[in-house]
């Protein structure tokens, strides 16, 4: 059985492991301001929709549960460095989930989207460095298993 915290876990992990020369910030975790001199970075949340019964094994307390997630992170490059580069980073994150499966996780498809000007992802009004960076993203579609 994985839970939650497994789950995420292995994604992070397996972020983590692949040696991106970039900095990785995560949900619900304060990674600092950004730098004062734009440098790349990728952040990551990992995200869960409503488990479905997949399997009678007994009844209550013996039947299985999947859990259906997606794990979305978001490249930000320098403006100097251009959407190629983030999209290039996202492809990386992409590969590492694309039929992947262990004992936690399995997943099924990764999508990079390209994104564009940083700039556009600052609320009207507000001011944010976020306009200092060019983004693309990617989602990975995965699913984890409890028996229950």
């Amino acid at each position: 059985m994985t839970t939650i915290t497994q789950a995420r876990a292995a994604v992070r992990s397996r972020i983590e492991a692949a040696g991106l020369t970039v900095s990785l910030r995560w949900q619900n975790e304060d990674g600092g301001p950004l730098p004062g001199q734009p440098s790349a970075f990728v952040y990551t949340e990992f995200n869960t929709e409503k488990g479905n019964i997949a399997g009678y094994g007994g009844g209550r307390g013996g039947n299985l549960y999947r859990n259906r997630a997606n794990v979305e992170s978001w490249v930000f490059v320098p403006k100097g460095e251009g959407l190629t580069q983030a999209e290039s980073i996202a492809e990386t994150i992409a590969a590492l989930f694309r039929s992947y499966r262990d004992s936690y996780i399995s997943c099924f498809d990764a999508t990079v989207y390209p994104g564009g000007d940083g700039a556009a992802l600052t609320p009207p009004g507000m001011h944010s460095d976020v306009g200092n960076y060019f983004w693309a993203a990617v989602e990975v579609s995965l699913h984890f298993d409890q028996v229950g």
